[in-house]
């Protein structure tokens, strides 16, 4: 028989923020830590909080959740993912477990209390954010290999009421080293779906994940280094600025220099396929051995 719910976190190195987690979901469900080859303390932390413990390489984001959902499909009926720098508050807790309760469920999506520099921010682009964290694992998958999203076109979903929290206490130079990563995954799912930007397979208004795909089908198709801006300026019309200094370095952050980043690098290895320099760098003698 199987067992109501399992609690799955991902992590790399995050022996700073994974003993809140795990203090935040306590004894109420098995945690299963799916780890990508932490060289701190994660794995100690994980287990003595009677965690299992499981090492899988990791290739992108959606690998590594649908990994984690084959670990479990035949040993839960609900699966909840919560990242190493969140917590579960108890009023979220008491919804969580009556949306497992449920026979007419498949889903839930949780929306992020975001906190930064000790303060929680409150508008901005990632006020009305959220994503599809409790699902049944027979019947859900991730799709996308950066910015994963689960399908939920055939699932029976809710939203629910409390939010899950966010509140990283890593120095902020890593959030600038973790986010420099999903850049380099964005540009390469821009410039590996070149061809397949004019489709919008999958859209639909009648589910968060369909209406994503249109979100990001108009988003690829603004100018590079123009797109940054427009999506900076919807994080300041969402009430950025009213978060005061907090507000305005996460706006200035995630929704400006983060897309920034990508667009730059896009626009990089455009550059160098357009123009051959690939081939002509490669080719090219060292600088010490050119001619005088």
């Amino acid at each position: 028989m199987k067992e109501p719910l399992a609690v799955v976190i991902l992590t790399l190195n995050e022996e700073l923020n994974l003993p809140k987690a795990l203090r935040s979901i306590g004894r109420r469900a098995p945690v299963i830590v799916v780890d990508s080859g932490s060289r701190d303390r994660t794995r100690a932390i994980a287990e003595a909080a009677g965690a299992e413990f499981v090492v899988h390489p990791f290739v992108d984001y959606a690998k590594q959740r649908n990994f984690a959902l084959d670990l479990v499909r035949e040993r839960f009926e609900w699966v909840l993912f919560v990242d190493a720098d969140e917590e579960v508050p108890d009023d979220l807790w008491a919804e969580i477990e009556a949306a497992v309760a449920r026979d007419d469920l498949d889903g839930a999506y949780l929306r992020l209390e975001l906190w930064m520099m000790g303060y929680k921010i409150t508008h901005g682009e990632l006020s009305t954010a959220m994503g599809l964290r409790l699902m049944r694992p027979g019947v859900a998958t991730f799709r996308r290999a950066s910015n994963e999203r689960v399908d939920d076109k055939d699932m029976r979903v809710a939203v629910l009421r409390t939010r899950l929290v966010h509140r990283d206490i890593k120095p902020i130079s890593e959030w600038f080293h973790k986010h420099i990563r999903y850049a380099e995954q964005e540009a390469k799912v821009y410039l590996d779906g070149m061809g397949q930007r004019g489709g919008l397979q999958g859209f639909t208004l009648r589910t968060k994940a369909g209406r994503m795909i249109g979100v990001r089908w108009v988003y690829n198709h603004l100018p590079l280094f123009v797109r940054p801006f427009l999506f900076h300026a919807r994080a300041v019309v969402q009430g950025a600025l009213l978060d005061g200094l907090p507000g305005f370095i996460h706006s200035g952050m995630h929704a400006l220099w983060y897309p920034m980043v990508i667009d730059l690098m896009i626009y990089e290895e455009l550059q160098r396929r357009e123009a051959g320099r690939l081939s002509f760098e490669a080719d090219s003698p060292a600088a010490g051995d050119a001619p005088a």
